[in-house]
């Protein structure tokens, strides 16, 4: 996000015509503020993954949506030892592990934060 630009001078909608060097500093604020959302969402889903039991969902959920491999890809990483069932099931179980984790601790609260 450039300083310079309509950005800059234009950081809500119904601000239209406001100092620039007030914006950059909203801006810049409001950068940061989202980046420690970031951050916090970041880690709490790290510690939550952690908290998956079994070793295969642990792998099929990290292979599958952490290391971003497609369904077929994850599929065919595991073929060697599961059925194409089980590791449906596998990522099933550990979002469904994870999303539980993730519900009592309080993540689904922090949502509704503001800047």
């Amino acid at each position: 996000m450039a300083i310079d630009g309509e950005a800059a001078r234009r950081i809500d909608q119904e601000d239209l015509h406001a100092d620039k060097t007030a914006n950059a500093t909203i801006l810049i604020e409001k950068q940061r503020w989202v980046y420690q959302r970031y951050q916090f969402y970041t880690r709490q889903f790290q510690r939550t993954f952690c908290l998956i039991q079994d070793d295969d969902e642990r792998k099929a959920v990290d292979y599958r949506y952490i290391q971003g491999f497609s369904y077929k890809e994850t599929i065919l990483f595991f073929r060697h030892g599961l059925s194409d069932s089980t590791i449906c099931r596998k990522i099933a179980e550990g979002i469904e592990s994870t999303a539980n984790s993730l519900k009592l601790m309080g993540f689904f609260e922090q949502d509704d934060a503001e800047f």
